[in-house]
Order: C-alpha cells, then structure tokens, then sequence
C-alpha cells in the first residue's frame, strides 16, 4: 500500500508541475523561444524540448513505448515552433504520467540503467522525473522573469 501511495504522490507532482511548465511555456511569446540568458546555454524552445526528449527517455525506463512518429535522436532539434513545443510536452507528459500510475508495484525494485554513474530502480527514476520537471521549471520561471513575463498562476504583476 505505501508504495502504491508513493506513486500516486509521484504521478500528482508530475502532474502539478507538467501544468505549470505547459502554462509557462504558453505565456512565453514565440519570439522569446530563442532567448537564452548567454552563449552555451539552452534557450527557452531548447529547455522545453529537453523536458519533452528526457520524459519519454525516462517512460522507456518504466516500460512505456515512445510515440510513433518520435525519433528520439533528433527529437530536440525538430521541435522547432511554439506550436510543436506545446503539443509534444502534453504528450510527453501523459506518457510518463500514464507510465508511473502503470508501473506495477512488483517491478518498482526492478534495476535500470541510466547514462549517469549510480545503480537505479524503477522507483528512482519516478523520483527522478518528478526532480527533473521541477528543475526545468524553476528554469523556464527564472527565463520567464528575465523577459518581464509573469507565471500565469501569479498574480502580483
């Protein structure tokens, strides 16, 4: 029972910041996509679409199939319009959301292997992708801030 409430916990928190990052992604104009705050780093189009590669990458490691028509090796480089953008995050999205709440309680000690050093579970990489989406999105707010664009959820202007 509490590793079924683990991740249920884990699915919500997804769930909750997958909203605010698809709000915030909507309420930057098309053309602040390409603002980066210097050289060498993502820019705003880039960190949505690294959000969009690394949940898919992360729902294979809890046995959900990637989406026909996603080639993962150059998945980054064509989402190149708002419009993509905000299509391939709420599919992606749904697919790592829809691969925690499907992924059996039997498997959560089920080891996987990650491109990073560390030894990995099922559990982990819930845990993970709840970190990542929330990383990302304190990323877009401080991309957001930087452009005079306030989080639609805020309302102090």
């Amino acid at each position: 029972m509490k590793t079924i409430l683990t991740l249920a916990v884990t699915a919500g928190s997804i769930s909750f910041a997958s909203g605010q990052i698809m709000m915030l992604a909507g309420a930057i104009p098309a053309d602040k996509y390409g603002w980066t705050p210097q050289a060498g780093v993502r820019t705003a189009a880039q960190v949505c679409a690294h959000v969009v590669s690394a949940n898919y990458f992360f729902a294979t490691k809890l046995g959900a199939k990637i989406p026909d028509g996603v080639k993962m090796e150059t998945l980054e480089a064509d989402l190149k319009t708002k419009e993509a953008i905000a299509a391939e995050l709420k599919r992606s999205f749904e697919v790592v959301i829809g691969a925690i709440k499907n992924t059996p309680d039997a498997s959560l000690k089920n080891k996987v292997e990650l491109p990073f050093p560390g030894e990995f579970t099922q559990m982990t990489v819930s845990l993970i992708l709840v970190a990542h989406a929330n990383e990302h999105l304190g990323q877009l707010i401080a991309y957001a801030r930087s452009n005079a664009i306030v989080p639609p959820w805020n309302d102090k202007k």
